[in-house]
């Protein structure tokens, strides 16, 4: 039996320890694990102004997603003409700006559907860390949630050639970067001490042959447990697949692929399979499905085409079973997740650079025109609800708390479940 005294503690303890997990429910792009699916209940399948939480006023632009950490939501945001960048903190319950830390931006090349602040923040109990370009360099950031820098690294002569799109995750207590150098023609996963940013390890993926081939990679990385070992498993054109450590950066697998597009959309995980896809604007595409393993070459589950469905800028999303492609030009493929057998293929219409994300039942993306389009998860396509916010979006959706938080071009945006 509990004395009676002691049962404040306890209550207390499981107060923290139900707030920590929350805590970590989206704190990185797509969420936990970087699979893309939420909790929450109750979500209206179409939505109103009068129905959100809150609204607050953006100022700035921006690609990326919100973060979460607890009741601080994270975000980036970049001045219209290019001057500067911000991090900014705001109450996730009521939308309230909190702090916004600034730094100058110096201009470099970016793709006309790009911007300076395109990657999405990671957050831990301490920090908050945010990779970007600046000129002809590579910055990452770290801040404490009260907005005071901690540390920043840079990488001279080390850019990107359409700007940044790739976001920092966290494994195993490492921060991981992974980004492309159209200058010095090479990629590198760097593992970062997260309260120094002192490089633990840099690893250079394989300078291309020929210049024709090498094309930038723009996909985020994800970390997964296999056989009881943590493993980050990254992507890019010019030397496929890689399973490395996150301590040491060791490469424990690889997988090639021989592939000949760029690899924009991230990975998507769902019961120890990984998926990607590649692409070239309207051109070809790829995708494959692999069974990573702790050690030795993963298991190729399938490789898809054009004709599946594939998409280039949205992320693929698992759920219950099933591999769900939402495409650029609005297309939602449904496949079977284990032999990748399609479903169904229906047009939701709109343009999407969002990746989708899973709710209670429900699968949802935001459209560049500014629609959320709520579908029916399943074999049966079916689309629930479709509501106007009003500014169109290239941000992907977050869940945290029981509710969802939208990011347009001109609001961030609350809506609340029940």
């Amino acid at each position: 039996m509990i004395h009676r005294a002691f049962l404040p503690l306890v209550a207390f303890s499981a107060f923290l320890l139900l707030t920590h997990a929350q805590a970590q429910e989206w704190s990185r792009f797509r969420g936990k694990d970087g699979a893309g699916v939420g909790k929450m209940t109750g979500l209206r399948n179409e939505v109103r102004a009068s129905d959100y939480a809150w609204s607050t006023p953006l100022d700035g632009v921006g690609h990326s997603s919100p973060v979460l950490w607890g009741e601080k939501l994270f975000l980036t945001l970049a001045a219209a003409d290019g001057t500067n960048r911000r991090l900014e903190c705001f109450d996730a319950a009521t939308g309230a700006r909190q702090w916004s830390w600034e730094a100058p931006v110096e201009g470099h090349n970016l793709h006309n559907f790009n911007n300076f602040a395109s990657s999405t923040p990671v957050a831990d109990s301490d920090r908050i860390y945010a990779v970007w370009g600046s000129g002809k360099r590579t910055e990452a950031i770290a801040l404490d949630h009260a907005g005071k820098l901690v540390w920043k690294r840079e990488w001279p002569e080390f850019t990107s050639d359409h700007g940044f799109g790739a976001s920092p995750i966290l494994s195993d207590g490492v921060l991981i970067i992974h980004t492309d150098s159209v200058e010095r023609r090479k990629s590198l996963v760097m593992g970062l001490n997260p309260a120094t940013g002192e490089s633990l390890w840099e690893l250079e993926r394989t300078t291309p042959g020929t210049e024709e081939k090498h094309l930038t990679a723009y996909s985020t990385p994800v970390s997964m447990s296999v056989d009881g070992k943590e493993i980050v498993v990254v992507v890019q054109t010019n030397d496929g697949w890689k399973g490395l450590d996150p301590k040491s950066g060791k490469v424990l697998w690889g997988y090639d692929g021989e592939y000949n597009q760029r690899s924009v959309g991230s990975i998507a995980p769902g019961r120890g399979t990984v998926f990607a896809t590649f692409g070239s604007g309207g051109q070809g595409r790829q995708g494959t499905a692999l069974r990573p393993k702790a050690s030795g070459e993963p298991d190729v589950v399938y490789a898809l085409g054009l004709s599946d469905g594939l998409g280039y800028v949205p992320t693929p999303l698992y759920y219950e079973g099933r591999l769900y492609l939402w495409g650029d030009g609005g297309i939602l493929a449904c496949l079977d997740a284990e032999t990748g057998k399609g479903i169904y293929k229906e047009r939701v219409g709109g343009n999407f650079f969002a990746s989708p994300l899973a709710v209670d039942g429900k699968l949802l993306n935001l459209s560049r025109e500014g629609e959320l389009v709520i579908v029916e998860a399943g074999d049966t396509f079916k689309v629930l609800g479709r509501s106007n916010l009003g500014s169109g979006s290239s941000a992907s959706p977050a869940v945290a708390n029981g509710r969802l938080y939208l990011r347009t071009e001109a609001a961030l945006i609350c809506i609340a479940g029940s």
